[in-house]
């Protein structure tokens, strides 16, 4: 029984990794597109259309 329960989960842990992968893809290729509206803070700027965020503190 534990070992069909650990086997269930690393093929649970495997699909959800790819599907990990899959979205941060999607969401690169969103903010590559996207034309930036920022909003900015002393620490960092972050666009409120797509949601990618830069550090201003250098």
């Amino acid at each position: 029984m534990p070992m069909e329960e650990a086997s269930r989960l690393r093929e649970k842990i495997i699909r959800l990794e790819a599907e990990l992968e899959q979205s941060k893809q999607q969401l690169r290729l969103i903010q590559q597109d996207c034309n930036h509206v920022y909003i900015e803070t002393p620490l960092t700027r972050t666009c409120s259309k797509c949601l990618q965020s830069e550090s201003l503190y250098y």
